[in-house]
């Protein structure tokens, strides 16, 4: 079995009007695109079950959706106009990136963004058959699990908790990227461990973070209000309230007296439905009244 860490690099019209003010104006087709990121730039890294490198790819796709390089992400990957006019077609860049994963093969990406746009890419363009594309692991949610944080872990976090050399220069180039994901996953692999965090069912995962929560109504039945230290259900002191792209709640356990953290994203899967992924933790005393200030003066949450 081979081991494939994908990373993607997106054109799409986030904070566009930062950058010109009129631009749905003067674009007002961009208001009906179905695409919301295309892809611009593929890179990936074949490891075999040893963790040894066997194989490199990278392509630019030129778009054919966003005729137009957002200021934004021409300056966060480095990525001008001339790379994307010499790049391939999407089309061919999937059958060769399909041709690169081959028979036996696990997918891999850090965070499942990647992985859900580019099924996504590839409806829009109506290539319906992803064959190679069997199963999948979240090196994110591994490398997090592995390594026992509390919170997901950024690409970057992690390759400087495991004491990979990084320079800044080199993220968001998508070889890059994967390059470096492996090597985080090279330092943290286990055989038996990593089988249990391989996806089969992949439409099905939750893997389309929601941006617009305003029209999002919170279905409190699908939230677990339950202590992760005795299991018990817990009071909210301060009931699950919107923070940007999640709700949070301050609450505390009568059966063990701990003062909880109740945080709740919701998720689309790629057939549509909403799953909602509930994390709760135990705050310290001083944890627990820094958050209810923020709480209160509706500050950023981590």
């Amino acid at each position: 079995m081979n081991y494939v860490i994908i990373d993607l690099e997106f054109n799409n019209l986030r904070d566009i009007t930062e950058f010109c003010p009129t631009f749905y104006d003067e674009n007002t087709e961009a208001l009906e695109y179905k695409c919301p990121n295309e892809i611009i730039e593929i890179g990936a890294v074949k490891l075999n079950r040893n963790m040894q490198e066997v194989y490199r790819f990278k392509t630019y796709v030129k778009p054919s959706i966003y005729k137009f390089l957002n200021p934004k992400v021409s300056k966060m990957t480095g990525i001008k106009d001339e790379d994307l006019n010499n790049g391939i077609a999407f089309e061919e860049a999937l059958q060769m990136l399909g041709s690169f994963v081959g028979e036996d093969s696990i997918v891999c990406s850090w965070a499942k963004d990647d992985i859900a746009e580019l099924i996504r890419n590839a409806d829009y363009y109506n290539c319906s058959s992803i064959w190679w594309l069997k199963g999948y692991i979240d090196l994110q949610e591994y490398c997090t699990k592995v390594l026992a944080e509390k919170k997901s872990l950024g690409l970057k976090n992690a390759l400087n908790k495991l004491r990979i050399k990084v320079f800044e220069q080199d993220l968001h180039d998508a070889l890059n990227d994967a390059s470096y994901t492996a090597e985080v996953f090279k330092r943290i692999y286990n055989d038996r461990a990593v089988k249990g965090f391989i996806v089969k069912d992949i439409i099905n995962m939750p893997s389309i973070m929601i941006r617009d929560y305003e029209n999002i109504r919170l279905e409190e039945e699908k939230t677990k209000l339950s202590c992760p230290k005795c299991g018990n259900p817990i009071e909210l002191e301060y009931p699950l309230k919107l923070f940007k792209w999640r709700f949070i709640g301050l609450g505390s356990c009568e059966e063990c007296n701990n003062k909880i953290l109740q945080k709740v994203v919701i998720k689309q899967t790629l057939a549509g439905d909403e799953v909602y992924i509930n994390t709760n933790r135990v705050l310290n005393d001083r944890e627990y009244l820094e958050l209810i200030d923020r709480f209160n003066h509706n500050k950023l949450i981590d």
